[in-house]
C-alpha cells in the first residue's frame, strides 16, 4: 500500500515535487496558509490553517485527516513549519525528528541557551517577552544590538539598531508591527562586528556528520534584498573550512539530530566564529543547487529520504566533483510591477555563468514582504578561484536590468 504523507508547509511548493521525485506513489495531503495556495500546482491536496506555527491548529488538521486513513510520516520542509512538523511526530507517534529537537533546531531563544550551555560561542543575548522590555535589554548588552522574534525566518523582522534613539523610532514605526505581533518570545542580541558571513550545509546519519559544505556569503545578508548576494564553495585547504566543519559537528551533537540535513549561518570575528544558528532543513536560494554541482549531493533528496526513515544515503569523506569555485548568485529585487528584467541569454554573456534561471516575468508584482532568499532569479558560476568571484558579481551587476513601477 503507497504511503500517506502529510506535509507542512509555507510557500515552498517545489518540496512537493522533491517528495514525489522520491517518493512517487506516496499519497500527499499538504496543511499550509491561504495566502500560498496560488503557489501550489492544481492537483495538490491543500488544507489551510491560519499559522502554520499554531500547533493546536494543525494538530486538529492532522487529526481529521488521520480519522481517514493512518499518517506514515509528517514532512516540514520550510523553517516554519518545523517545530509543527515535530510537534505531529511526537504527538502521533511517528518516527523522524520528534518535537523537542525540531525546537532546538528552530527556537533560537532554545537554540542558543543548549549552545552556550555547551561551551559554544554565540552572541550575548537576552530573551524579552514584550518589546518594552526591548531597550533595557539593549542598554545591558551594549550597543548595536539586533532584534527578532525567536521563531522567524528569513531575516524577516530582524532588525539591526544602533542606538537608543534608533530604537524607539523603531517601536513607534510600522516596521515593528510584525515583532509586536510575534507569538513568540523575542531576542536582543549583541551585534556581531564581522569579518565574514558563511553558512554550512550538512548531512546527519545516525548522529553522525557525514558530509558538510562550507560556504562564504559574498556580504552579509541582513538589509541586502536589493543587493546581489550570494555565497562561493570554499575550497577544502582554506583554513576556515576545518574550522566552520567542527563547530557545525558541535554544534548538531549539542542539539541532538539524529538524521537529517542541516542550514547554519557562523560569522567569522576577529576572535574566531562565532555561531549565528542552524535548521535543519535545506537552505534556500541556490546553495543546494552548488553544493550538488561541486559535490554531487542533493541536500533536498536525502531530506526527504530520511523524512520518510530511509538512509541518508551519503557516506563520509565526500571528494568534489569538479575544479574551481562554486558560487551561487541571487539578483536582486524591487517591489511593484515589473516593467523590464532580464533574461537567462542576456546573463549568460557574463564570462563563468554555467546557469541562469529567471523567476520572475514582466507583468509579475514583487511584495514589499521581502526576506533574505528574495529573488527574481539565480546565476551560477564557476570561476578558477575565489578571488574571481567578486569581478564576476561585478560583471554581472553590469548587465542585469530590473525597472519595477507603483503598484
Amino acid at each position: 500500500m503507497p504511503a500517506y504523507v502529510l506535509m507542512v508547509n509555507s510557500g515552498k511548493a517545489e518540496a512537493v515535487d522533491r517528495l514525489r521525485a522520491v517518493a512517487p506513489d506516496a499519497e500527499i495531503d499538504v496543511i499550509t496558509e491561504s495566502a500560498y495556495a496560488r503557489m501550489y500546482a492544481p492537483d495538490v491536496r491543500l488544507h489551510f490553517v491560519d499559522d502554520i506555527a499554531d500547533l493546536t491548529a494543525v494538530r486538529r488538521v492532522a487529526l481529521d485527516l488521520l480519522a481517514r486513513q493512518p499518517i506514515d510520516h509528517v514532512v516540514a520542509p520550510s523553517e516554519r513549519s518545523l517545530p509543527a512538523g515535530g510537534y505531529l511526530r511526537s504527538f502521533l507517534g511517528l518516527g523522524g525528528i520528534g518535537f523537542e529537537t525540531a525546537n532546538r533546531f528552530s527556537h533560537k531563544a532554545v537554540m542558543k541557551s543548549t549552545l552556550a550551555a555547551a561551551g559554544l560561542p554565540v552572541a550575548p543575548y537576552r530573551v524579552i517577552g514584550s518589546l518594552a522590555q526591548a531597550p533595557a535589554a539593549a542598554t545591558e548588552l551594549g550597543w548595536p544590538v539586533v532584534l527578532k522574534p525567536a521563531l522567524g525566518t528569513g531575516s524577516m523582522n530582524t532588525f539591526a539598531v544602533s542606538s537608543e534613539r534608533e530604537l524607539a523610532a523603531l517601536l513607534d514605526s510600522p516596521a515593528a508591527d510584525g515583532l509586536r505581533r510575534a507569538a513568540c518570545p523575542l531576542l536582543v542580541e549583541r551585534f556581531v562586528e564581522m569579518e565574514g558571513e558563511y553558512h554550512c550545509d550538512g548531512v546527519v546519519s545516525d548522529g553522525t556528520v557525514e558530509f558538510a559544505a562550507v560556504q562564504r556569503y559574498f556580504m552579509p545578508l541582513l538589509g541586502c534584498t536589493d543587493d546581489f548576494t550570494g555565497s562561493y564553495l570554499l575550497p577544502e585547504e582554506d583554513p576556515d573550512v576545518a574550522a566552520v566543519r567542527e563547530l557545525h559537528r558541535a554544534t548538531v551533537d549539542a542539539l541532538g539530530l539524529e538524521s537529517g540535513v542541516t542550514h547554519m549561518e557562523l560569522f567569522r570575528t576577529g576572535n574566531g566564529f562565532v555561531i549565528g544558528e542552524i535548521s535543519c532543513r535545506p537552505a534556500g536560494g541556490g546553495i543546494v543547487d552548488a553544493v550538488q554541482m561541486k559535490y554531487g549531493i542533493d541536500l533536498w533528496q536525502v531530506f526527504m529520504d530520511t523524512a520518510l526513515g530511509r538512509p541518508a544515503g551519503v557516506r563520509g569523506p565526500v571528494a568534489p566533483l569538479r575544479e574551481g569555485t562554486i558560487a551561487n548568485c541571487d539578483l536582486p529585487v524591487r517591489p511593484g510591477r515589473v516593467v523590464r528584467v532580464s533574461t537567462p541569454d542576456e546573463l549568460a554573456v557574463v564570462p563563468d555563468v554555467i546557469e541562469a534561471r529567471m523567476s520572475t516575468r514582466v507583468g509579475d508584482v514583487i511584495s514589499p514582504r521581502l526576506h533574505s532568499a528574495s529573488t527574481t532569479g539565480l546565476v551560477f558560476l564557476a570561476t578558477a578561484e575565489p578571488a574571481l568571484v567578486a569581478k564576476r558579481v561585478e560583471d554581472l551587476a553590469g548587465v542585469y536590468v530590473l525597472e519595477v513601477e507603483p503598484v
